[in-house]
C-alpha cells in the first residue's frame, strides 16, 4: 500500500521530534501549535498548510525542504 504524502510528512516530523527527545507536549509548547494538532500531523490525518510546515521546520531547526524531501 502506498503511504499518503500526509503520512510521510507526519513520519518525518515525528522522527525529527524524537531525535530531539521531545514529547508532543514539549513540541507543541515550542511551536505554538496545539498538541492534538501535532498528533494529527504525525498520524497523517490532516493536510498541513505551508504556514504550518514553516512553523514545524523552524521549531525543529530544519528547512521546509528537509521535511518534504523525497516525498
Amino acid at each position: 500500500m502506498v503511504q499518503s504524502i500526509q503520512k510521510r510528512v507526519g513520519d518525518r516530523v515525528r522522527a525529527l521530534r524524537q531525535e530531539k527527545c521531545w514529547s508532543q507536549d514539549v513540541f507543541a509548547d515550542r511551536s505554538g501549535l496545539h498538541r492534538a494538532h501535532i498528533g494529527e500531523i504525525e498520524r497523517g490525518e490532516t493536510n498541513v498548510t505551508l504556514q504550518t510546515l514553516k512553523i514545524l521546520a523552524d521549531t525543529l531547526g530544519v528547512k521546509i525542504q528537509e521535511l518534504v524531501k523525497g516525498l
